[in-house]
């Protein structure tokens, strides 16, 4: 893309839509004015360096469901201050820092004054790959790192380069995104991990009976990486999944123990398939689901 420079909230929405993903321009500038060069790097890499006046950018869920998109967006921030806000967390920009956004859900950036920075931006999937929740990397600036820093430099440094070399810059960018998102979900649990971990806990017990909890949305609803959630479980000797189903086990037994038919026990449990159901009820407890019944104990 040739390098646009714009004097309009309409031209600068134009231009922010057609270079990232569909958005929404507000600004309370009397004059604005913004600009943006960007560099493809392969068919689906790119590197944007951005300036403007004070100005929020949002992306909301009715662009989301008319335009979806799957695209993560990292901003490498220079010079000024502003603010990401997703998933009911925000996290401040300031020179040097990097916070990564997700195009699949809403969010706004928020700049109270001139700015620049340059926007990282490539598929979901080149992350989703290694099984990061991504609702746990938003709107959280990502911990200082050599590989930070040396992905901070490269973006920063990006020209117009040319066929294979486009593409292997493109790659490296892509590697060294890859490096720092697991130097952050390798961090030291947040504080107090005990009491985290308790928490989690109490609140599995009350969400097992849905079919659909996974380790993963546990991750995502406490805004942790999932390897995160894994650390928790490992310091008592268990796993996430392991624990989910020991709440569904415990919950069916009772159930059935009170008289409940063995299938009104497995749906009411979490279980959508009784065959599952009855083979993980005999390796925790011993006996079927039936005997267990039966017996009313």
């Amino acid at each position: 893309m040739s390098p646009v420079a714009v004097s309009s909230v309409a031209e600068w929405t134009r231009a922010c839509s057609g270079a990232f993903v569909p958005l929404r321009v507000h600004t309370a500038a009397p004059a604005f004015r913004a600009s943006l060069a960007q560099v493809r790097l392969g068919p689906s890499v790119t590197v944007t360096r951005v300036t403007s006046e004070a100005l929020t950018v949002f992306r909301d869920v009715d662009l989301i469901r008319s335009q979806p998109r799957d695209d993560v967006l990292i901003s490498l921030h220079r010079r000024g201050r502003g603010m990401i806000r997703q998933h009911g967390r925000s996290a401040v920009l300031g020179c040097g820092s990097a916070v990564m956004y997700d195009a699949a859900s809403p969010y706004a950036l928020s700049f109270p004054g001139t700015m620049s920075e340059v926007v990282l931006q490539l598929p979901r999937r080149t992350l989703t790959s290694t099984g990061h929740t991504f609702a746990g990397l938003t709107a959280v600036e990502l911990p200082d790192s050599a590989q930070l820093r040396a992905l901070t430099m490269l973006a920063a440094s990006v020209e117009q380069p040319a066929g294979d070399e486009a593409e292997a810059i493109g790659e490296a960018l892509v590697g060294l995104l890859r490096a720092v998102v697991r130097a952050h979900d390798n961090a030291p649990p947040p504080a107090e991990p005990r009491l985290l971990a308790e928490g989690i806990r109490l609140w599995i017990g009350e969400h097992a009976s849905d079919p659909e909890l996974t380790p993963e949305r546990v991750a995502a609803h406490f805004h942790i990486a999932v390897r995160t959630l894994q650390k928790l479980f490992a310091a008592e000797g268990e796993s996430p999944a392991a624990f989910i189903r020991g709440c569904r086990l415990r919950r069916s037994r009772t159930l059935l123990v009170g008289g409940a038919s063995v299938n009104e026990a497995a749906r009411r449990s979490g279980y959508l398939d009784l065959d599952s159901f009855t083979r993980a009820f005999k390796r925790e407890f011993g006996h079927t689901p039936s005997s267990v019944r039966a017996l009313g104990a």
